[in-house]
């Protein structure tokens, strides 16, 4: 399994930084991709870094991968709930 330390400040800029990242490791003709992100440091959480981790879960679960955020800092989940997107930690990417 993959591990990624997800930066403090995920920006629009970082947010394309962390697809590429994402995309580098997987395969999806392979075995299933399983990746664990860590948002222990995430401080800010913009709306397109939001939207990769959507898409990345998405992509992950229809090829039966597993996409894990693990520790999610207060910022983080405040961040989730603002934007109304909680279900990224409830569903099991956490």
């Amino acid at each position: 399994m993959r591990r990624i330390e997800l930066l403090a400040k995920l920006t629009p800029d970082s947010a394309q930084a962390l697809w590429y990242n994402l995309d580098a490791g997987y395969d999806a003709a392979g075995d299933a991709p399983a990746t664990t992100l860590d948002a222990a440091e995430v401080r800010h959480l913009s709306a397109a870094a939001l939207q990769v981790l959507l898409v990345a879960k998405a992509r992950f679960a229809k090829d039966g991968g597993v996409l894990h955020l693990t520790n999610p800092s207060e910022e983080f989940l405040q961040a989730l709930h603002t934007m109304g997107a909680t279900t990224l930690v409830e569903e099991g990417v956490a």
